[in-house]
């Protein structure tokens, strides 16, 4: 089940910030996905909940 978040998280990663840039740096490209992290964790509604 674990996998199964993982994968999707990726998916959502690739598809919403990674394929939506052109990265000049390694620089730019951490400040872009550091960005898109925070938003992820903190602006999105998350509607999965982990046993345990």
């Amino acid at each position: 089940m674990q996998n199964a978040f993982v994968v999707s998280f990726n998916g959502r990663l690739r598809d919403e910030c990674l394929n939506e840039h052109v990265f000049g740096n390694l620089t730019e490209a951490r400040k872009v996905i550091e960005n898109w992290r925070i938003d992820y964790n903190t602006q999105r509604p998350h509607t999965h909940r982990f046993a345990g």
